[in-house]
Protein backbone atom coordinates (compact mmCIF):
# COMPACT_ATOMS: atom_id res chain seq x y z
CA UNK A 1 0.00 0.00 0.00
CA UNK A 2 1.06 3.33 -0.75
CA UNK A 3 2.23 5.20 1.85
CA UNK A 4 0.36 8.44 2.92
CA UNK A 5 -0.69 10.52 5.68
CA UNK A 6 -3.16 10.51 7.97
CA UNK A 7 -5.75 12.89 6.45
CA UNK A 8 -4.67 11.55 3.11
CA UNK A 9 -5.87 8.01 4.50
CA UNK A 10 -9.11 9.09 6.10
CA UNK A 11 -9.96 11.13 3.01
CA UNK A 12 -9.62 8.19 0.82
CA UNK A 13 -11.99 5.70 2.75
CA UNK A 14 -14.21 8.86 3.13
CA UNK A 15 -14.56 9.08 -0.60
CA UNK A 16 -15.89 5.35 -0.72
CA UNK A 17 -18.54 6.28 1.42
CA UNK A 18 -21.85 7.75 -0.13
CA UNK A 19 -23.56 8.95 2.70
CA UNK A 20 -21.91 12.36 4.01
CA UNK A 21 -23.51 12.90 7.11
CA UNK A 22 -21.38 9.91 8.32
CA UNK A 23 -17.99 11.12 7.00
CA UNK A 24 -17.52 13.28 10.20
CA UNK A 25 -18.53 10.67 12.71
CA UNK A 26 -16.25 8.17 10.67
CA UNK A 27 -12.89 10.10 10.59
CA UNK A 28 -13.39 10.85 14.12
CA UNK A 29 -12.88 7.38 14.61
CA UNK A 30 -10.55 6.27 12.16
CA UNK A 31 -8.41 9.59 13.46
CA UNK A 32 -8.63 8.26 17.54
CA UNK A 33 -7.71 4.48 16.27
CA UNK A 34 -4.99 5.51 14.33
CA UNK A 35 -3.50 7.98 17.25
CA UNK A 36 -3.86 4.89 20.23
CA UNK A 37 -2.06 2.60 17.14
CA UNK A 38 0.41 5.00 16.45
CA UNK A 39 1.26 5.70 20.90
CA UNK A 40 1.59 1.95 21.39
CA UNK A 41 4.59 1.89 18.56
CA UNK A 42 5.99 4.63 20.03
CA UNK A 43 6.29 3.35 23.57
CA UNK A 44 7.96 0.10 21.46
CA UNK A 45 10.49 2.72 20.43
CA UNK A 46 9.76 3.31 17.51
CA UNK A 47 10.17 7.44 15.95
CA UNK A 48 6.77 9.20 15.31
CA UNK A 49 7.28 9.04 11.28
CA UNK A 50 7.99 5.66 11.54
CA UNK A 51 4.91 5.05 14.44
CA UNK A 52 2.25 6.76 12.22
CA UNK A 53 3.31 4.97 9.10
CA UNK A 54 2.92 1.58 10.79
CA UNK A 55 -0.21 2.63 12.24
CA UNK A 56 -1.32 3.57 8.78
CA UNK A 57 -0.66 0.16 7.17
CA UNK A 58 -2.00 -1.55 9.80
CA UNK A 59 -5.43 0.13 9.36
CA UNK A 60 -5.30 -1.85 5.91
CA UNK A 61 -6.62 -0.85 2.82
CA UNK A 62 -8.22 2.57 2.62
CA UNK A 63 -10.39 1.68 -0.41
CA UNK A 64 -11.73 -1.38 1.05
CA UNK A 65 -12.00 0.08 4.29
CA UNK A 66 -14.25 2.93 3.09
CA UNK A 67 -16.05 0.34 0.55
CA UNK A 68 -16.77 -2.15 3.76
CA UNK A 69 -18.06 1.30 5.76
CA UNK A 70 -20.30 2.22 3.21
CA UNK A 71 -21.95 -1.02 3.24
CA UNK A 72 -22.64 -0.20 7.50
CA UNK A 73 -23.42 2.91 7.15
CA UNK A 74 -26.25 3.62 5.54
CA UNK A 75 -29.67 5.87 6.55
CA UNK A 76 -31.85 3.59 9.08
CA UNK A 77 -35.48 4.08 8.01
CA UNK A 78 -37.27 2.28 11.47
CA UNK A 79 -40.14 1.07 9.59
CA UNK A 80 -41.77 -0.27 12.07
CA UNK A 81 -42.99 3.44 13.50
CA UNK A 82 -43.94 4.55 9.50
CA UNK A 83 -45.86 1.52 9.06
CA UNK A 84 -47.67 1.71 12.27
CA UNK A 85 -48.22 5.22 11.31
CA UNK A 86 -49.84 4.51 7.99
CA UNK A 87 -51.90 1.98 9.69
CA UNK A 88 -53.70 4.61 11.98
CA UNK A 89 -53.87 7.38 9.15
CA UNK A 90 -54.97 5.07 6.84
CA UNK A 91 -57.39 3.34 9.70
CA UNK A 92 -58.26 7.52 10.65
CA UNK A 93 -59.24 7.81 6.70
CA UNK A 94 -61.38 4.88 6.14
CA UNK A 95 -63.61 6.08 9.97
CA UNK A 96 -64.18 9.06 8.87
CA UNK A 97 -65.06 8.64 5.44
CA UNK A 98 -67.76 6.08 5.73
CA UNK A 99 -68.93 7.03 9.43
CA UNK A 100 -68.36 10.54 9.47
CA UNK A 101 -68.43 12.84 6.59
CA UNK A 102 -71.19 13.86 4.34
CA UNK A 103 -69.74 15.35 1.48
CA UNK A 104 -67.00 15.24 -1.03
CA UNK A 105 -65.11 18.26 0.56
CA UNK A 106 -64.78 17.27 3.99
CA UNK A 107 -62.86 14.36 2.35
CA UNK A 108 -60.92 16.38 -0.28
CA UNK A 109 -59.81 18.58 2.89
CA UNK A 110 -58.91 15.53 5.05
CA UNK A 111 -56.79 13.83 2.19
CA UNK A 112 -54.75 17.27 1.29
CA UNK A 113 -53.82 17.93 4.97
CA UNK A 114 -52.61 14.12 4.64
CA UNK A 115 -50.31 14.74 1.89
CA UNK A 116 -48.96 17.90 3.71
CA UNK A 117 -48.57 15.50 6.48
CA UNK A 118 -46.50 13.15 4.58
CA UNK A 119 -44.72 16.55 2.99
CA UNK A 120 -43.46 17.74 6.45
CA UNK A 121 -42.68 14.29 7.76
CA UNK A 122 -39.95 13.63 4.85
CA UNK A 123 -39.12 17.42 5.13
CA UNK A 124 -38.06 16.94 8.97
CA UNK A 125 -36.98 13.21 8.41
CA UNK A 126 -33.75 15.02 5.84
CA UNK A 127 -33.75 17.96 8.24
CA UNK A 128 -30.74 17.28 11.23
CA UNK A 129 -32.19 17.18 14.07
CA UNK A 130 -29.01 18.28 16.15
CA UNK A 131 -29.98 21.76 14.89
CA UNK A 132 -32.16 21.39 18.20
CA UNK A 133 -29.06 21.67 20.17
CA UNK A 134 -27.33 23.48 18.40
CA UNK A 135 -29.80 26.62 18.37
CA UNK A 136 -32.06 25.88 21.38
CA UNK A 137 -33.09 28.92 22.39
CA UNK A 138 -34.08 30.37 18.64
CA UNK A 139 -35.87 27.52 17.95
CA UNK A 140 -37.37 27.13 21.84
CA UNK A 141 -38.22 31.12 21.77
CA UNK A 142 -38.76 31.39 17.89
CA UNK A 143 -41.99 29.03 18.30
CA UNK A 144 -42.65 30.94 21.64
CA UNK A 145 -43.06 34.29 19.76
CA UNK A 146 -44.62 32.85 16.60
CA UNK A 147 -48.06 31.31 18.92
CA UNK A 148 -47.79 34.32 20.91
CA UNK A 149 -48.06 36.55 17.77
CA UNK A 150 -50.08 34.52 15.97
CA UNK A 151 -52.91 34.35 18.57
CA UNK A 152 -53.09 37.82 18.67
CA UNK A 153 -53.69 37.64 15.01
CA UNK A 154 -56.26 35.05 15.22
CA UNK A 155 -60.24 36.58 15.16
CA UNK A 156 -60.99 34.12 17.44
CA UNK A 157 -60.24 34.47 20.98
CA UNK A 158 -59.64 31.19 22.17
CA UNK A 159 -57.22 29.30 19.81
CA UNK A 160 -55.05 29.97 16.99
CA UNK A 161 -57.33 29.81 14.13
CA UNK A 162 -57.48 31.45 10.26
CA UNK A 163 -59.35 29.98 7.67
CA UNK A 164 -57.78 30.09 4.11
CA UNK A 165 -59.03 28.50 0.34
CA UNK A 166 -58.23 25.14 0.98
CA UNK A 167 -57.81 24.44 4.85
CA UNK A 168 -58.40 25.81 8.17
CA UNK A 169 -55.42 26.21 9.71
CA UNK A 170 -55.34 25.90 13.74
CA UNK A 171 -51.91 26.79 14.80
CA UNK A 172 -52.55 26.15 18.57
CA UNK A 173 -50.99 22.28 17.52
CA UNK A 174 -47.68 24.46 16.88
CA UNK A 175 -48.04 23.92 20.71
CA UNK A 176 -46.94 20.23 20.11
CA UNK A 177 -43.62 20.93 19.00
CA UNK A 178 -42.54 22.97 21.93
CA UNK A 179 -41.67 20.09 24.15
CA UNK A 180 -39.02 19.06 21.72
CA UNK A 181 -37.56 22.39 21.56
CA UNK A 182 -37.44 22.54 25.30
CA UNK A 183 -35.02 19.32 25.02
CA UNK A 184 -32.51 20.93 23.12
CA UNK A 185 -32.60 23.35 26.27
CA UNK A 186 -32.24 21.15 28.32
CA UNK A 187 -29.49 19.28 26.89
CA UNK A 188 -27.60 23.40 26.41
CA UNK A 189 -27.69 23.74 30.12
CA UNK A 190 -27.25 19.68 31.32
CA UNK A 191 -23.61 20.17 31.82
CA UNK A 192 -24.06 23.01 34.62
CA UNK A 193 -25.32 21.75 37.25
CA UNK A 194 -27.84 23.18 39.41
CA UNK A 195 -27.62 26.53 37.86
CA UNK A 196 -28.80 24.68 34.79
CA UNK A 197 -31.24 23.27 36.66
CA UNK A 198 -31.67 26.83 37.74
CA UNK A 199 -31.85 28.15 34.34
CA UNK A 200 -34.58 25.46 33.52
CA UNK A 201 -36.36 26.67 35.64
CA UNK A 202 -36.78 30.50 34.64
CA UNK A 203 -37.29 29.55 30.90
CA UNK A 204 -40.11 27.39 31.60
CA UNK A 205 -41.62 29.70 33.63
CA UNK A 206 -41.39 32.27 31.25
CA UNK A 207 -42.95 30.40 28.52
CA UNK A 208 -45.52 28.72 30.38
CA UNK A 209 -46.76 32.04 32.06
CA UNK A 210 -47.15 33.46 27.87
CA UNK A 211 -48.55 30.19 26.79
CA UNK A 212 -51.34 30.56 29.82
CA UNK A 213 -52.26 33.45 29.02
CA UNK A 214 -52.85 32.82 25.38
CA UNK A 215 -54.03 29.59 25.36
CA UNK A 216 -55.83 26.80 26.94
CA UNK A 217 -55.36 25.34 30.40
CA UNK A 218 -55.10 21.93 29.19
CA UNK A 219 -52.35 22.49 26.46
CA UNK A 220 -50.03 24.11 29.29
CA UNK A 221 -50.84 21.19 31.61
CA UNK A 222 -49.60 18.55 28.92
CA UNK A 223 -46.41 20.77 28.21
CA UNK A 224 -45.65 21.21 31.75
CA UNK A 225 -45.73 17.75 32.31
CA UNK A 226 -44.34 16.91 29.18
CA UNK A 227 -41.56 19.42 30.29
CA UNK A 228 -40.78 17.73 34.07
CA UNK A 229 -40.68 14.22 32.81
CA UNK A 230 -37.87 15.10 29.99
CA UNK A 231 -36.16 17.02 33.28
CA UNK A 232 -36.62 14.13 35.75
CA UNK A 233 -35.09 11.66 32.87
CA UNK A 234 -31.92 14.09 32.92
CA UNK A 235 -31.46 14.34 36.60
CA UNK A 236 -31.95 10.49 36.52
CA UNK A 237 -29.53 9.95 34.11
CA UNK A 238 -26.74 11.98 36.15
CA UNK A 239 -26.50 14.76 33.21
CA UNK A 240 -26.55 18.15 35.64
CA UNK A 241 -23.53 15.90 37.60
CA UNK A 242 -25.49 16.61 41.39
CA UNK A 243 -27.04 14.78 43.25
CA UNK A 244 -29.91 12.96 42.00
CA UNK A 245 -31.91 13.15 45.40
CA UNK A 246 -31.53 16.48 45.97
CA UNK A 247 -31.80 17.71 42.26
CA UNK A 248 -35.16 15.77 42.62
CA UNK A 249 -36.54 17.08 45.67
CA UNK A 250 -36.01 20.60 44.58
CA UNK A 251 -37.47 20.60 41.14
CA UNK A 252 -40.57 18.84 42.23
CA UNK A 253 -41.04 20.81 45.22
CA UNK A 254 -40.77 24.09 42.84
CA UNK A 255 -43.35 22.40 41.08
CA UNK A 256 -45.62 21.63 43.71
CA UNK A 257 -45.45 25.01 45.37
CA UNK A 258 -46.05 26.80 41.95
CA UNK A 259 -49.54 24.31 40.81
CA UNK A 260 -51.24 24.79 44.30
CA UNK A 261 -50.40 28.92 43.72
CA UNK A 262 -51.43 29.06 40.36
CA UNK A 263 -54.64 26.05 40.86
CA UNK A 264 -55.34 28.69 43.75
CA UNK A 265 -55.23 31.88 41.61
CA UNK A 266 -57.24 30.14 38.42
CA UNK A 267 -60.22 28.66 40.48
CA UNK A 268 -60.45 31.47 42.66
CA UNK A 269 -60.80 34.33 39.13
CA UNK A 270 -62.29 31.88 36.84
CA UNK A 271 -65.61 30.23 37.66
CA UNK A 272 -65.55 28.12 34.43
CA UNK A 273 -62.03 26.11 35.23
CA UNK A 274 -63.89 26.07 38.67
CA UNK A 275 -66.56 24.16 37.59
CA UNK A 276 -64.86 22.11 35.14
CA UNK A 277 -62.36 20.84 37.57
CA UNK A 278 -65.34 19.49 40.13
CA UNK A 279 -67.63 18.54 36.96
CA UNK A 280 -64.69 15.97 35.82
CA UNK A 281 -64.43 14.92 39.09
CA UNK A 282 -68.59 14.66 39.89
CA UNK A 283 -69.98 15.33 36.89
CA UNK A 284 -73.23 15.52 39.40
CA UNK A 285 -72.18 18.46 40.69
CA UNK A 286 -74.21 20.55 37.55
CA UNK A 287 -75.86 17.64 35.82
CA UNK A 288 -77.26 20.25 33.26
CA UNK A 289 -74.39 22.42 32.84
CA UNK A 290 -70.72 21.85 33.33
CA UNK A 291 -71.52 18.22 34.06
CA UNK A 292 -73.69 17.29 31.37
CA UNK A 293 -70.91 16.50 28.73
CA UNK A 294 -69.05 14.24 31.10
CA UNK A 295 -72.42 13.11 32.04
CA UNK A 296 -73.78 12.46 28.36
CA UNK A 297 -70.55 10.22 27.78
CA UNK A 298 -70.35 8.48 30.73
CA UNK A 299 -74.12 7.55 29.56
CA UNK A 300 -72.75 6.31 26.27
CA UNK A 301 -69.93 4.52 27.54
CA UNK A 302 -72.28 2.57 30.51
CA UNK A 303 -74.86 1.70 27.51
CA UNK A 304 -71.96 0.52 25.44
CA UNK A 305 -72.03 -3.22 23.92
CA UNK A 306 -68.99 -5.99 23.16
CA UNK A 307 -70.30 -5.91 19.77
CA UNK A 308 -72.49 -3.38 17.60
CA UNK A 309 -74.74 -0.48 18.70
CA UNK A 310 -74.80 0.74 22.44
CA UNK A 311 -77.57 2.13 24.30
CA UNK A 312 -78.09 6.49 24.88
CA UNK A 313 -79.93 5.74 27.95
CA UNK A 314 -81.59 9.04 28.78
CA UNK A 315 -79.83 10.70 26.64
CA UNK A 316 -81.51 9.09 23.50
CA UNK A 317 -82.35 10.59 20.08
CA UNK A 318 -79.66 13.02 21.16
CA UNK A 319 -76.41 13.50 18.72
CA UNK A 320 -73.21 13.09 20.42
CA UNK A 321 -71.73 16.14 19.57
CA UNK A 322 -68.05 16.53 18.06
CA UNK A 323 -67.69 12.94 16.80
CA UNK A 324 -65.02 13.83 14.02
CA UNK A 325 -63.01 15.23 16.38
CA UNK A 326 -63.19 15.63 20.45
CA UNK A 327 -65.67 12.47 20.95
CA UNK A 328 -64.39 9.81 18.01
CA UNK A 329 -63.42 7.05 19.93
CA UNK A 330 -66.87 7.65 22.22
CA UNK A 331 -69.13 7.49 18.87
CA UNK A 332 -66.92 4.66 17.60
CA UNK A 333 -67.63 2.67 21.17
CA UNK A 334 -71.38 3.61 20.98
CA UNK A 335 -71.31 2.51 17.24
CA UNK A 336 -69.44 -0.44 16.76
CA UNK A 337 -68.84 -1.50 20.56
CA UNK A 338 -65.90 -2.03 22.90
CA UNK A 339 -63.92 -4.61 20.43
CA UNK A 340 -63.36 -1.71 17.89
CA UNK A 341 -61.74 0.66 20.59
CA UNK A 342 -59.81 -2.68 21.42
CA UNK A 343 -58.34 -3.19 17.82
CA UNK A 344 -57.36 1.14 18.54
CA UNK A 345 -55.95 0.54 21.65
CA UNK A 346 -53.93 -2.27 20.77
CA UNK A 347 -52.30 -0.22 17.95
CA UNK A 348 -51.89 2.77 19.57
CA UNK A 349 -50.27 0.92 22.57
CA UNK A 350 -47.90 -0.81 20.31
CA UNK A 351 -46.99 2.35 18.69
CA UNK A 352 -46.00 3.48 22.00
CA UNK A 353 -43.94 0.68 23.12
CA UNK A 354 -41.96 0.99 20.14
CA UNK A 355 -41.29 4.38 20.13
CA UNK A 356 -40.20 3.71 24.06
CA UNK A 357 -37.45 0.67 23.48
CA UNK A 358 -36.16 2.56 20.56
CA UNK A 359 -35.86 5.66 22.36
CA UNK A 360 -33.95 4.04 24.95
CA UNK A 361 -31.39 2.44 22.89
CA UNK A 362 -30.30 5.62 22.26
CA UNK A 363 -26.25 6.51 22.56
CA UNK A 364 -26.33 9.93 22.22
CA UNK A 365 -27.63 12.38 25.11
CA UNK A 366 -29.19 14.63 22.45
CA UNK A 367 -30.98 11.88 20.64
CA UNK A 368 -32.08 9.95 23.79
CA UNK A 369 -33.87 14.05 24.70
CA UNK A 370 -35.04 14.79 21.39
CA UNK A 371 -37.03 11.56 20.37
CA UNK A 372 -37.99 10.73 24.39
CA UNK A 373 -39.80 14.43 23.77
CA UNK A 374 -41.99 13.42 20.94
CA UNK A 375 -42.57 10.16 22.55
CA UNK A 376 -44.02 12.32 25.80
CA UNK A 377 -45.85 14.31 23.27
CA UNK A 378 -47.57 11.53 21.57
CA UNK A 379 -48.12 9.94 24.85
CA UNK A 380 -49.88 12.61 26.52
CA UNK A 381 -51.99 13.30 23.34
CA UNK A 382 -53.29 9.86 23.78
CA UNK A 383 -53.36 9.60 27.06
CA UNK A 384 -55.99 13.01 27.69
CA UNK A 385 -57.73 12.00 24.53
CA UNK A 386 -58.97 8.79 25.98
CA UNK A 387 -59.55 10.09 29.45
CA UNK A 388 -61.68 12.63 27.74
CA UNK A 389 -63.84 9.95 25.71
CA UNK A 390 -64.53 7.77 28.72
CA UNK A 391 -65.78 10.33 30.67
CA UNK A 392 -63.05 12.35 32.70
CA UNK A 393 -63.04 15.36 31.07
CA UNK A 394 -60.64 17.70 33.18
CA UNK A 395 -58.58 18.40 29.81
CA UNK A 396 -59.53 18.97 26.64
CA UNK A 397 -58.21 16.62 24.11
CA UNK A 398 -55.36 18.45 21.49
CA UNK A 399 -56.13 15.38 19.06
CA UNK A 400 -56.06 11.12 18.61
CA UNK A 401 -53.00 11.58 16.46
CA UNK A 402 -53.90 10.41 13.08
CA UNK A 403 -56.77 8.96 13.86
CA UNK A 404 -59.58 12.17 14.53
CA UNK A 405 -60.04 14.65 12.49
CA UNK A 406 -57.56 17.43 12.08
CA UNK A 407 -55.95 18.92 9.24
CA UNK A 408 -53.19 21.04 11.35
CA UNK A 409 -52.78 18.64 13.92
CA UNK A 410 -52.58 15.55 11.19
CA UNK A 411 -49.43 17.80 9.16
CA UNK A 412 -48.07 18.77 13.38
CA UNK A 413 -48.04 15.01 14.53
CA UNK A 414 -46.66 13.93 11.49
CA UNK A 415 -43.67 16.64 11.54
CA UNK A 416 -42.88 14.79 14.66
CA UNK A 417 -43.29 11.57 13.58
CA UNK A 418 -40.23 12.83 10.64
CA UNK A 419 -38.20 14.30 13.70
CA UNK A 420 -38.16 11.04 15.29
CA UNK A 421 -37.67 9.00 12.45
CA UNK A 422 -34.46 11.61 11.56
CA UNK A 423 -33.26 10.63 15.02
CA UNK A 424 -33.74 6.76 14.54
CA UNK A 425 -31.44 7.13 11.45
CA UNK A 426 -28.75 9.35 11.73
CA UNK A 427 -28.67 9.84 15.63
CA UNK A 428 -25.70 6.69 16.41
CA UNK A 429 -23.73 9.33 14.30
CA UNK A 430 -24.27 12.29 16.59
CA UNK A 431 -21.82 12.57 19.33
CA UNK A 432 -22.33 15.13 21.87
CA UNK A 433 -20.61 18.32 22.42
CA UNK A 434 -16.87 18.11 24.28
CA UNK A 435 -18.44 18.76 27.58
CA UNK A 436 -18.45 15.76 30.19
CA UNK A 437 -21.51 13.66 30.24
CA UNK A 438 -21.33 12.90 34.04
CA UNK A 439 -23.45 9.60 35.22
CA UNK A 440 -23.12 10.60 39.01
CA UNK A 441 -23.63 8.18 41.32
CA UNK A 442 -25.23 8.46 44.87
Amino acid sequence: MQQCSVKEYIKIVCEQIRWKKAHASISKELEDHIIDQKSAFLNSGLDDKTATEKAIIEMGDPVLIGTELDRTYRPKIEWSILALTLIMILMGLLIRCFMIYDNADSLFRDILSIILGFAFMFAAYFWDFTSIGKHPMKIFFGLTILLFTLHNMSPYSNYLSFNTLLLPINFSFVFLLLPTAFAGIIYAVRNKGYLGIIQIGVIFSISAVICLNQWSLSGVVIYSISCLLLLTMTILNGWFNVKKTNALLIVYGAVALISLILMYIIISTNSYISYRIRAAFNPMFEPEASGWLPNFVRSIIAGAKLFGQGSLGKYEGIPIPRKHSDLLLTYLIHELGWIFFAVIMTIIIIFIIRLFIICRKQKSVLAKLVSTSVLITFTMQFIVYVGYNLGFQLLSPFALPFISYGGTSTVINMTLVGIMLSVFSTGELYHDDKAKVFSKQE
